[in-house]
């Protein structure tokens, strides 16, 4: 059968060919005549203070001359080394808009990973283009034109939202490849290379029109603590991120003019060359700070700030790195990388009272505590420079005579607290064969000291053939028991009648075999004999954690099950702990959190001490040096001061398990029926012995985070 259309029905309308006309054209239109920096302003907005404004180069000059250079002929690659809220993300935008209205191409983002992107999208790329009328009208139409990680626009331009993965850094030709918070990368993608590599081949194609752009400020630690510089803009050397870019690039550095008449001469603005007021608080010392120009000594307020960026310029290496040239200079440094590094003290929207606030902030932080993670902070994204870890420094590092000088002055008795000694924590590490136990008594302002220190070797009573052998920790589970006798031990106080019972004890349970699986048991056998908030479980992590500590049960699944979720793991951040450690072993006569040595430890209790050393990795072990479980119980008793919040205590009004004298919640008479003297130290009747719970509701909490 033939089916006929019935003729009455109009026939669709034929496609206007002015349609199709206007859409394709803009492709064939050259580039326009403009920088990047004149197409920003001329075709973007920007969010100031909730309103979307024209963009005004004004507001951070150090931008112009970096975001023009994004369109070079002459370069393939540009990196820029800034603090954070200093406008460097803002020159990612302005490329953007200059691809979009003035020379269309294909350009593409990365960011760290897959959710960053996404909220870069939503919370700043989009919105400006939204509110940026030239660009807004610049969008296709169709499916797939504009989502989350895509943008088309008329003229050709394609822009996409990536993040650094082997398959996004390899299979695709692009003009432009921007990367932001590239300190954040991977070191290496998938294995296969950094990022700045991958990225310029995708560029390769275009050949000199091709450009790789990254910013960040610098996250990777120095490498060399005796690293002095061999030229004008020399850069400390860094394993990864956009400092161990910017030694292969053209080396530019920010200068200033001298406001005072009399100098006027060119120098870098930099934190080092602030000065504040000493002996007061660090938000006064921060409002008194000044500038002093290194060339006169003169020094001059904040309020100068705005108008000497203003007048600013980069100045980037000469060949022979002896001069400080513009980039127009016929003997700038001969290299494919433009690289640009600006001090915080120059950025424009953070001041002076902030940086050296946040600074002393954080340097009191580490007096207190020992943690250097503040510090690292208001070094890096505050004042965009590279942080030398302290422990990493020949200056700062623990040696073998130091820890034997310090213990000339302390001939406490082992086994005995120290007089001041408020409360104490045990420390267990496993071994193959044993367990190595550490005692520690520890005072007001986070002062300690080791006072014991001895093996459990022999398995208890009723463990499987515990006559003719060791303990075996990382194969039978029964010999655990054997530390159960630490909850029941008291450690005597000098010139007292009384002694102080343990009000935490860590063990570890890393190790091989089945030794996760035993310390679960062990840990659940005390747990049902009332003593769950006395013992806990200990684990290390390298790296870098936000949290010096953290209680979390194991996430490890078996037939879609948590193992051992009802058992919360102390977790260390073992690099900062042990850059906490390092601080309190270095002092020598009195500070916060100082730790004593006794006279009574031994040269080789010594050495594990220093059997470690800070790298730019972090803690690792020196060649040669096995053993290092003093410094292993140093570890795990101030995991278990922070733990009990020792760094907070009110010393005027202190919680029951830190009163100082017999009314310690955890004291005990020396001799008193049912404890028997066992050495330097007691034992008291399993009985007697409560819970070590100290006083107080709010003293130790099950909580996922602890900072």
């Amino acid at each position: 059968m033939i089916l006929h259309r019935d003729i009455s029905e109009p026939l669709p309308p034929y496609a206007d060919a002015r349609h199709i006309l206007r859409d394709v054209l803009p492709g064939l239109r050259p580039a326009e005549q403009i920088t990047v920096t004149a197409a920003a302003e001329k075709y973007m907005r920007v969010n100031v203070s909730g309103q979307w404004q024209a963009f005004r180069r004004d507001v951070t000059p150090y931008m112009v001359e970096p975001t023009d250079m994004t369109a070079s002929r002459r370069y393939r690659g540009l990196v820029f080394v800034g603090p954070s809220q200093s406008g460097k993300t803002q020159m990612l935008q302005s490329v953007s808009a200059y691809a979009i209205c003035a020379d269309p191409g294909r350009i593409a983002i990365f960011q760290m990973t897959r959710e960053a992107a996404a909220e870069f999208e939503r919370n700043k790329l989009s919105p400006m283009f939204r509110n940026s009328p030239n660009i807004k009208a610049r969008f296709a139409t169709g499916r797939g034109a504009n989502n989350l990680y895509q943008k088309l626009f008329a003229g050709g331009t394609q822009l996409t939202l990536d993040w650094p993965t082997i398959t996004k850094l390899s299979s695709a030709t692009i003009r432009v490849v921007m990367g932001t918070d590239y300190d954040h990368f991977p070191p290496s993608i998938d294995g296969e290379g950094d990022a700045w590599s991958l990225m310029l081949a995708r560029t390769r194609t275009f050949m000199s029109r091709g450009m790789v752009i990254v910013e960040s400020s610098p996250a990777a630690p120095i490498t060399d603590e005796t690293w002095r510089p061999k030229t004008v803009h020399d850069c400390p050397p860094v394993k990864y991120g956009v400092l161990a870019i910017y030694p292969s690039g053209t080396r530019a550095r920010w200068y200033w003019r001298c406001p005072d008449e009399d100098c006027a001469e060119e120098f870098e603005p930099a934190f080092r060359h602030l000065r504040w007021p000493d002996g007061v608080s660090p938000a006064e010392a921060g409002a008194g700070a000044e500038m002093v120009c290194p060339k006169c000594g003169v020094p001059f307020g904040h309020v100068h700030k705005r108008a000497l960026n203003v007048k600013g310029r980069w100045l980037h290496e000469s060949a022979d790195g002896e001069r400080a040239v513009p980039i127009d200079d016929p003997d700038v440094r001969r290299t494919e990388t433009l690289s640009y590094w600006l001090d915080g003290a120059a950025a424009a929207f953070s001041t002076w009272a902030d940086l050296v606030t946040k600074h002393l902030e954080a340097l009191e932080r580490f007096e207190t505590t020992g943690d250097e993670e503040g510090l690292k902070t208001a070094m890096n994204t505050g004042q965009a420079q590279p942080y030398l870890p302290r422990g990493a420094s020949a200056e700062f590092e623990v040696s073998l005579q130091g820890l034997k000088d310090k213990a000339l002055n302390v001939r406490t008795p082992k086994g005995i607290a120290p007089a001041w000694a408020r409360y104490i924590t045990v420390s267990a590490d496993t071994q193959g064969n044993r367990f190595e136990v550490g005692v520690t008594a520890w005072g007001e302002d986070g002062q300690h000291q080791p006072i014991d220190r001895f093996e459990l070797r022999t398995p208890p009573e009723g463990a499987p053939g515990d006559k003719d052998r060791s303990v075996r920790p990382f194969e039978v589970a029964e010999d655990w028991g054997v530390l159960a006798q630490l909850a029941f031990m008291v450690w005597p106080v000098e010139g007292e009648s009384w002694g102080l019972a343990p009000t935490a004890i860590a063990v570890d349970m890393q190790g091989g075999g089945a030794t996760t699986e035993n310390a679960y048991r062990f840990y659940r056998g005390r747990r049902a004999a009332g003593q769950g908030a006395l013992w806990y479980l200990t684990r290390g992590s390298g790296g870098q954690h936000s949290d010096r500590i953290w209680l979390k049960a194991p996430e490890r699944a078996s037939k879609r099950r948590r193992v051992a979720k009802d058992i919360e793991i102390l977790n260390i951040a073992t690099d900062r702990i042990k850059d906490a450690v390092s601080a309190s072993l270095r002092l020598q006569d009195y500070g916060q959190n100082i730790c004593h040595i006794p006279a009574w430890m031994e040269e080789f209790h010594l050495l594990e001490m220093t059997a470690e050393r800070r790298t730019a990795k972090g803690w690792e072990a020196r060649p040669g040096m096995v053993r290092n479980e003093s410094l292993d119980h140093l570890v795990q008793a101030r995991a278990l001061h922070i733990l009990l919040r020792g760094e907070r205590i009110d010393w005027a009004n202190p919680p029951g398990f830190a009163c100082g004298g017999p009314q310690n919640v955890n004291a005990y008479e020396v001799g008193a029926k049912g404890v028997a003297v066992a050495g330097d130290r007691v034992q008291i009747a399993p009985p007697d012995r409560p819970t070590a719970k100290p006083s107080g509701s709010g003293w130790i909490k099950k909580r996922k985070n602890w900072i």
